[in-house]
């Protein structure tokens, strides 16, 4: 009988071996095991990096806009009010600032609201009650105003015309290859932590790198569910938005203009009528 050479002696081990477990896993044994976790980082680092490319080229989308959008919303007594929103700015590139914001009653078309921010002023003018709020900072006072609306107006703005990695990229990863560090695979995707962002929260992406919901980091906190376009995914038709405290607010964009000629000084002006009455926003 021949002997096994010494050098062949490893290789027929590692023959058997395969073999054993090859029939081990065939007769019903023990599976093999799952796929090992760093596949799962390297899924969120894919994901992440699609948002990236998406966001860079979404910076081409600047310029001015016309937004027509129907709002619901409900308050915290459940009460139920429809109206029509037309916002409009020039839409520069390091600022969407001045914008201007009108809400219409969706029975007969009367202004309900007049909106006007910019970097370090808000007011809102309300024809029917005769009076302007305002507020000097560049806080989100959509919602002390009584829209349930966790944004400013300008990160609406952001948002809606399709730049929403200007709200959840964190600044010093928007010009690099990094990951957050947090990230939770999803059913949909993945969900990162940007406590630094613009927007701090949990911002959850689909398979192909389009923002799907955000959430705020504290456990009563609002959270936003997007709904993006077909042809263009960072593009969101629907924003639908709650908060645990019972407010929510539904917005469906009908349109999005892209305007050839900038808007006048005077377009984006917001022209208070003689003897309103003034009160300091509270926020």
């Amino acid at each position: 009988m021949p002997l096994i050479c010494r050098t062949c002696l490893p290789l027929l081990l590692l023959t058997l071996l395969l073999g054993l477990a090859a029939c081990t896993t065939r007769h019903g044994g023990v599976p093999p095991p799952p796929l090992p976790e760093p596949l799962a980082d390297d899924k969120a680092a894919r994901i992440w990096r699609h948002f990236m490319i998406r966001a860079s080229m979404a910076e081409y989308m600047t310029g001015p806009f016309r937004i027509n959008a129907n709002l619901r919303y409900t308050d915290s007594e459940g009460k139920n009010t429809r109206v029509s929103a037309l916002l409009w700015g020039n839409g520069q590139a390091d600022s969407p600032h001045p914008l201007r914001l009108d809400l219409l009653a969706s029975m007969g078309g009367t202004v309900v609201a007049k909106v006007r921010e910019d970097a370090t002023h808000f007011i809102a003018f309300s024809p029917n009650e005769k009076t302007a709020w305002e507020y000097e900072g560049g806080a989100r006072a959509l919602t002390s105003f009584g829209l349930p609306v966790p944004l400013s107006l300008s990160d609406l703005t952001i948002l809606l015309t399709g730049r929403g990695g200007l709200l959840f990229i964190p600044d010093s990863m928007f010009n690099d290859a990094g990951v957050p560090l947090e990230r939770t695979l999803t059913e949909n995707g993945v969900r990162y932590i940007v406590s630094d962002a613009r927007l701090p929260g949990a911002i959850e992406l689909s398979e192909s790198g389009v923002p799907i919901s955000w959430k705020e980091l504290q456990t009563d906190g609002w959270s936003i569910v997007l709904e993006p376009d077909e042809l263009n995914p960072l593009l969101p038709v629907r924003l639908r938005i709650s908060h645990p405290k019972g407010y929510s607010a539904l917005i469906v964009v009908r349109e999005i203009a892209r305007v050839s000629a900038p808007y006048s000084a005077a377009q984006m002006n917001l022209v208070l009528p003689p003897g309103i009455r003034r009160e300091s926003l509270e926020l």
